[in-house]
């Protein structure tokens, strides 16, 4: 099973979630938390790093540890969250220029599939059996298209509060 965890601000409000998925892309489970709005004295003592607490270790953190379906790898569209936990990583588009002039470094990971490749990071090494569900499931469907359901339903969960 993967993982997809993202955050989003909507309306000011803070809100995230996880959608775990099987290895064909359909939901086995999701989880996300009750929209959060910062006080004032909120932003005024916590300063700039407010927005990467609540995202980290108010959301993201709680979001992980809730999950009953643990999947061998979480991906995130945000690159702070990859510190919310040793298997979340980093998830993006890249290019076959950027494939052969970069050599990846430790804790990075190229992924190929459906004509599309993906630059993996992370904080730890992947195992040989989780990077190969994934290049599995990128054979099946888009990386990066779990997000747009859970953005959606992120947005869907703040409309109804």
């Amino acid at each position: 099973m993967i993982g997809y965890l993202s955050v989003d601000v909507i309306n000011g409000r803070h809100v995230g979630g996880v959608l775990i998925t099987d290895s064909s892309g359909i939901p086995q489970e999701f989880k996300y938390t009750q929209p959060i709005t910062p006080t004032k004295l909120q932003e005024i003592i916590y300063g700039k790093s407010l927005e990467r607490y609540l995202n980290i270790e108010i959301i993201a953190k709680t979001l992980i540890s809730k999950i009953e379906n643990k999947p061998s790898i979480i991906l995130t569209d945000k690159m702070e969250l990859v510190d919310a936990g040793e298997n979340v990583f980093l998830v993006s588009k890249t290019t076959a220029q950027d494939k052969e002039s970069n050599k990846p470094e430790e804790g990075e990971y190229i992924v190929e599939g459906l004509g599309a490749l993906y630059r993996v990071v992370g904080n730890s090494q992947l195992s040989e059996e989780t990077l190969s569900e994934l290049k599995e499931l990128a054979e099946k469907i888009s990386l990066l298209e779990p997000f747009q359901r859970l953005h959606r339903a992120l947005e869907y969960v703040c409309s109804e509060q």
